[in-house]
């Protein structure tokens, strides 16, 4: 695995494309003018802010020091220009923007060109280019474009510069933002995103760093980073200082950088004889994978719709179209566990119809039936983010795991939605009826010590007060009854 993400990181060394302009080919790039000699001798330092969370690129260490890619290309401008460089620490990439907005910091080593940016930053020419990549569960397909997962939940880092650039040109792409990327893998490794955005060279680094074997990248993506130094807008000199001490930078010296952080392996020697070999295997095998594809390729495809019909089944309730109590006892865990490493809110409601056997026994079984149905659609209406899954616990019983959402937000929207089925009314067959339904819920952050049976547990207690109360209500779970 070791070596995959050591070719995964050698690919992007050969992608990233840095500029190679040098001394001898810009032996004037440093002839100030006398207006930015005179802002360099009036300035005398400079101070500038930094995303203390984005390795390899750049970060905080655990003695708020600078360090990655753009640490050492500061090193390399302050040889050339006569004035300190002072780091101004934040506590994020958000706050590093509103620094720079409010002038408290002169500028950002590493960032990307946005429309809404350009409203306070200058930007010199790009000097380092990263591929875009999105990065899913190793049994995803390959994907070529974001249009092929437009309704699926896809994370992004906060912040990230493609943001604005992917709403604007995928308009149905549902984007989930994290605040970092080990956050939003994790997500993905639980089935909770389909696939992660960013930058090859964070997501290989974070995959290898968190020994994430069940992630791969999937596809590049149109469109890569463009990197430039941003700064303030009300000194263009400022920018103008910036980008001549660029172009003075050593392609050398460069390649020396993207070397050490991306760790670059070269094959010196090649053995000619053994690839003409190779080649004739591989040959002869396509021929023999040709033919055999040919004989089998119509009860490969019979196979195919086969098994995804019977993982359809097997993960979903053939009357309501949720999922069974099979599935949850697979998610449920995982959710919980997220829940409780990242210290989210988790939700757990157990919605059960009140008097349903007499709805049963009143109007029959075709029409329970309905009303399962019923209750299914307009819980699927209310409850369709992507973090929300619904279950059909068993008879009339159906459960609602939401990650993520404030105990106050949801506790609204379970309120919400008791009223909205009272007053829904069931038909079927020329016969109407009000239903009402009854919920127990957990809305809190888990501590450690909770485990998926004891979190039913609290919720069917709960669900229990809330039909001795007198049901068509929400009752729930109590902070200190989970502890």
């Amino acid at each position: 695995m070791l070596n995959r993400f050591s070719l995964m990181l050698s690919m992007l060394a050969a992608i990233v494309l840095l500029s190679t302009v040098s001394q001898a080919q810009q032996p004037d790039a440093l002839l100030f003018t006398a207006e930015e000699i005179a802002y360099l001798k009036q300035k005398q330092q400079l101070r500038y802010c930094i995303d203390p969370n984005w390795l390899p690129f750049e970060a905080l260490d655990a003695q708020q020091k600078h360090i990655g890619m753009s640490a050492d290309y500061l090193k390399l401008l302050g040889q050339l220009l006569p004035l300190t460089m002072q780091l101004v620490p934040t506590k994020d990439w958000s706050e590093s923007l509103l620094f720079l907005q409010q002038q408290r910091c002169d500028f950002l080593p590493l960032a990307m060109r946005t429309p809404s940016r350009e409203k306070f930053l200058l930007f010199t020419k790009p000097y380092l280019t990263i591929p875009s990549v999105i990065a899913t569960t190793i049994d995803k397909p390959y994907l070529e474009d974001l249009h092929q997962v437009a309704k699926m939940p896809i994370g992004i880092r906060r912040g990230f510069g493609f943001i604005e650039l992917y709403q604007a040109q995928y308009p149905d792409l549902q984007i989930i933002p994290y605040d970092s990327y080990e956050e939003g893998l994790l997500q993905v490794q639980s089935g909770l995103l389909y696939g992660f955005l960013g930058n090859m060279g964070s997501i290989s680094f974070s995959l290898q760093q968190n020994k994430m074997t069940n992630l791969k990248i999937s596809g590049r993506l149109t469109g890569d980073s463009e990197m430039s130094i941003g700064s303030r807008i009300d000194e263009p000199l400022l920018s103008s200082v910036l980008q001549k001490a660029l172009l003075r930078i050593d392609a050398n010296a460069q390649q020396q950088i993207n070397n050490q952080w991306l760790k670059v392996q070269f094959e010196h020697k090649v053995d000619y004889r053994l690839w003409w070999l190779l080649v004739s295997v591989v040959l002869v095998l396509s021929l023999l994978g040709s033919w055999f594809y040919l004989k089998t390729s119509s009860l490969n495809r019979a196979l195919r719709l086969a098994n995804a019909e019977l993982e359809q089944l097997s993960q979903h309730d053939p009357l309501t179209g949720l999922y069974n109590r099979q599935y949850l006892d697979t998610k449920l865990q995982q959710a919980l566990a997220l829940c409780q490493r990242q210290q989210l809110p988790l939700t757990l409601a157990m919605m059960d119809l009140d008097h349903f056997k007499q709805v049963n026994d009143e109007c029959g079984h075709l029409f329970g039936d309905q009303c399962l149905r019923h209750f299914a659609a307009l819980c699927l209406q209310n409850f369709q983010r992507p973090q929300d899954m619904l279950v059909r616990y068993g008879g009339e019983e159906f459960i609602l795991i939401s990650v993520g959402t404030p105990a106050a937000d949801m506790k609204k929207l379970l309120q919400a939605f008791v009223g909205k089925f009272a007053a829904d009314a069931v038909e079927w067959a020329g016969q109407q009826r009000f239903c009402t339904i009854s919920i127990g819920a957990y809305c809190q952050v888990p501590p450690l010590s909770l485990d998926a049976k004891q979190l039913l547990q609290l919720a069917d207690e709960a669900l229990y007060v809330a039909k001795n109360q007198g049901r068509d209500q929400l009752h729930l779970v109590e902070p200190t009854a989970a502890e």
